[in-house]
């Protein structure tokens, strides 16, 4: 049995199996670790429990809110008043220590029974709670930061849970999420050799893994589209029945005659072709296409132009690669680059990408490893409250939902980022078993994100609020126990920090002052 800390008071009143209130000598910390005493445990040992605190106090029975006027309070100082304070803290009961020790098989086992009233409470030691929380690479654990507070007990979490049961990231802008995603994928991909497909919403993320990072342009073949990612990219809401009618049969129609395999690089222009002769046969007189349909297809005709000009070769182009492994590279951070497109190109192609990944790992899972996509893959959306969106539809949505119930069993993970946690689609997020929860300040999110989550207590969530950027609350399958969390610095500078703005203007005035031509102009102006 590893060292227990110094006492730090007794338990009093009422216990449960799962709550306790104690005295402290000193004020406790709101996330820190206590061990209680059970006496004797199981075999006869002397047993303890660890608990999590989540809550703390400090009192003085001389300065009772109840009646005190502030002619007493004067007087209570004259008397030494600070030697009447005492410390209470309110720790929920985890686990008991020895099967968290127990080298052969580590488990979380809850007391079913509680402490005695009185009972000693100490702290956790850094042995301990090394003993915990420090976990072995080689068994699938990497490193995420330290616990709060404790900076000398490193904090792991389990990446092949992280994997199968999912994560979701959450936080108030500049609280951290960047770090926290570069700082996972990273040690995943140098340390474990992973690999990561990152939806990159602001290309902001190029670089993440170090040498280990694979830019994907948002380039697709128009030929792998399928024709919901057609109505996506040319802006064809459900109310646009007719005109998404025309473009199914047209697609239907060269998909059929194998034009889409035998003319691949000419794809868009055969589907204007076939708008357009659907347009001109709406005039003869034996057409089945009705002469009042004639604006619908002229204005879908549009809308393919206009999809040409703006996307043909640059989003989509004839000569992009196909096969799954030369666009997601094993053992890469694979950053999808977004920044350049609008959202419903970035909806469509990385649907189109989480879908092909989808298939080609069931594929791969199902032929026994003769065809697919060879490893598994974790999926980190960005701005998942765009792409996932809570109100509406969109084909990322789509395909994330079945990801998030079948990415399990085919070795696809999710990872869902968002500052705005209340406007993400509440299935997906509470398919999410594991939480990384930096500062949240919005009670909304707050109250959001508890529905979403089985483990957040409500003295938990009242800490989110007073996080310091970098902290967060980890909870889920991939730690041992929910942990307060300081998260590493990424040794990738992340793109989420905000622009100095004064040292911006500063730059632009200098470089204007060294231009002979309007200096004397700008001098006039006082600049």
């Amino acid at each position: 049995m590893a060292e227990v800390g110094k006492q730090l008071g007794w338990v009093i009143g009422e216990t449960t199996h799962t709550k306790v209130f104690f005295t402290s000598s000193r004020p406790v910390s709101v996330g820190e670790y206590v061990l209680i005493e059970y006496g004797n445990g199981p075999g006869g040992k002397e047993s303890y429990a660890l608990g999590i605190v989540e809550r703390s106090g400090v009192g003085n029975p001389m300065l009772s809110v109840t009646g005190l006027r502030p002619e007493f309070v004067e007087k209570a100082y004259s008397f030494n008043v600070e030697r009447h304070e005492y410390n209470i803290g309110q720790a929920r009961i985890l686990s008991w220590l020895h099967t968290l020790l127990d080298k052969e098989r580590r488990r979380v086992e809850t007391p079913k029974y509680p402490p005695r009233p009185s009972a000693r409470v100490f702290e956790a030691s850094s042995e301990v709670l090394r003993a915990i929380f420090a976990r072995d690479v080689k068994d699938g654990w990497v490193r995420l930061g330290t616990l709060a507070g404790r900076e000398d007990v490193p904090f792991y979490v389990h990446v092949p849970s992280i994997v199968c049961r999912h994560l979701a990231i959450l936080a108030i802008t500049g609280a951290g999420k960047s770090n926290t995603v570069a700082v996972l994928l990273s040690r995943i991909v140098n340390e474990l050799r992973g690999t990561a497909l990152l939806i990159d919403m602001h290309s902001e993320y190029e670089g993440v893994g170090g040498r280990n990072t694979h830019v994907i342009q948002p380039v697709v073949n128009p030929a792998e589209l399928s024709v919901g990612e057609y109505y996506s990219l040319l802006n064809l809401p459900p109310s646009a029945s007719k005109q998404r009618m025309y473009l199914r049969m047209a697609y239907k129609k060269l998909m059929k005659s194998g034009a889409a395999k035998k003319q691949r690089e000419r794809f868009l222009e055969l589907l204007l072709d076939e708008i357009e002769r659907m347009y001109l046969d709406a005039s003869s007189k034996n057409s089945k296409i009705p002469a009042s349909d004639r604006n619908s297809l002229a204005d879908l005709r549009h809308k393919l132009e206009e999809l040409i000009d703006r996307y043909g070769g640059a989003v989509l182009r004839e000569g992009a690669p196909t096969k799954l492994e030369n666009v997601i590279k094993p053992g890469y951070v694979n950053v999808l680059k977004l920044g350049s497109v609008d959202e419903e190109v970035a909806d469509a192609v990385t649907h189109h990408y989480l879908l092909k990944l989808l298939n080609e790992r069931k594929a791969y899972v199902m032929s026994r490893g003769e065809r697919g996509y060879p490893v598994p893959v974790l999926a980190v959306v960005e701005e998942a409250h765009v792409l996932v969106p809570a109100r509406r539809d969109t084909l990322t949505k789509r395909v994330v939902a079945r990801i998030a119930r079948e990415g399990r069993k085919f070795g696809v993970g999710l990872v869902l980022v968002s500052q705005r946690p209340k406007n993400v689609d509440e299935d997906a997020l509470s398919q999410t078993n594991n939480k990384i929860i930096l500062k949240l300040v919005e009670p909304k999110d707050q109250q959001y994100v508890q529905r979403a989550s089985e483990t957040l207590s409500d003295e938990l969530l009242e800490l989110l609020p007073s996080l310091n950027t970098g902290e967060a609350v980890v909870l889920g399958m991939m730690t041992p126990l929910p942990a307060l969390v300081k998260i590493d610095k990424a040794g990738w500078k992340t793109g989420g920090t905000d622009i100095k703005v004064h040292e911006e203007w500063r730059k632009y005035w200098e470089s204007v002052r060294e231009s002979s031509s309007v200096s004397d102009y700008y001098e006039e102006l006082g600049f």
